[in-house]
């Protein structure tokens, strides 16, 4: 199962087994091996690639169920939300690399769009 999750997640980062070869030092064949189940990453290796990915080392360890289990209901919340409407999701994808001014900016337009919209 870690392997599959390896290959995920080198995936949504777009990355190459050879462009993680390149970041990590590891044989892009070793990599390959993890991915498929024929050989077992050390915990060392895990956290390399884990930061590679950007991504907690317990998303290639546990279950989903089990990472549900440790996340805070208000996270547990949110995600729920941007299941329920992938608009929020995209917004997110798109602002999340934005200055902090921008985002505090982007807020306060929202705040004044919805005092417009609210009866009167």
């Amino acid at each position: 199962m870690i392997g599959k999750r390896l290959r995920f997640y080198r995936q949504k980062k777009r990355l190459t087994l050879k462009d993680v070869e390149e970041i990590t030092g590891l044989h892009a064949t070793t990599i390959s091996g993890y991915e498929r189940g024929i050989r077992e990453p050390s915990y060392k290796v895990l956290r390399t690639l884990a930061k590679v990915y950007d991504i907690p080392v317990a998303y290639l360890l546990l279950e989903e169920e089990e990472i549900m289990e440790v996340i805070p209901s208000e996270i547990k919340e949110l995600v729920a939300l941007i299941e329920k409407r992938p608009e929020i999701g995209e917004f997110i994808e798109e602002i999340k690399n934005y200055p902090q001014s921008l985002v505090r900016e982007l807020r306060h337009v929202l705040q004044r769009i919805r005092r417009l919209s609210l009866p009167k």
